[in-house]
């Protein structure tokens, strides 16, 4: 009976185990950052209404893809002074992706959670196009 007893705690334990996550991009299940992980030409929307990574630098002609990671709706859409108009819709679990042909730097921010301005503060980020 005692080795039953001990093989059920044990097993219990691995079971306890498996099932947490130490990523900072959450992975596995539930809420999280549903498997994303930036690139150098990707971010994501993770748990807190964050882009991560906050700034990316890509080459003139990049596409940069934003991945919702955290299942809430977010846009990604131009700040004010941006030298480009962009207006994304980014639906839980959806992407959407924007062509940067000029250099400079844009900033960027979801409408849902964050505010316009230069900068903009909330939920944004920065692509500096080099």
């Amino acid at each position: 009976m005692r080795s039953h007893l001990a093989g059920l705690v044990i097993g219990l334990g691995v079971l306890v185990a498996c099932g947490s996550s130490t990523s900072p991009y959450g992975g596995g299940g539930g809420g999280g950052g549903g498997g994303c992980t930036p690139t150098a030409t990707k971010a994501c929307t993770v748990a807190g209404n964050q882009f991560s990574p906050v700034t990316l630098t890509v080459s003139v002609g990049a596409t940069v893809t934003w991945q919702n990671g955290d299942g809430g709706a977010h846009t990604v859409t131009n700040a004010t002074g941006s030298a480009d108009t962009y207006d994304l819709n980014l639906p839980a679990g959806g992407t959407a992706s924007h062509l940067f042909n000029t250099a400079g730097t844009y900033n960027y921010y979801c409408k849902n959670h964050g505010i316009n301005g230069a900068p903009p503060t909330g939920m944004h980020g920065t692509i500096t196009v080099q």
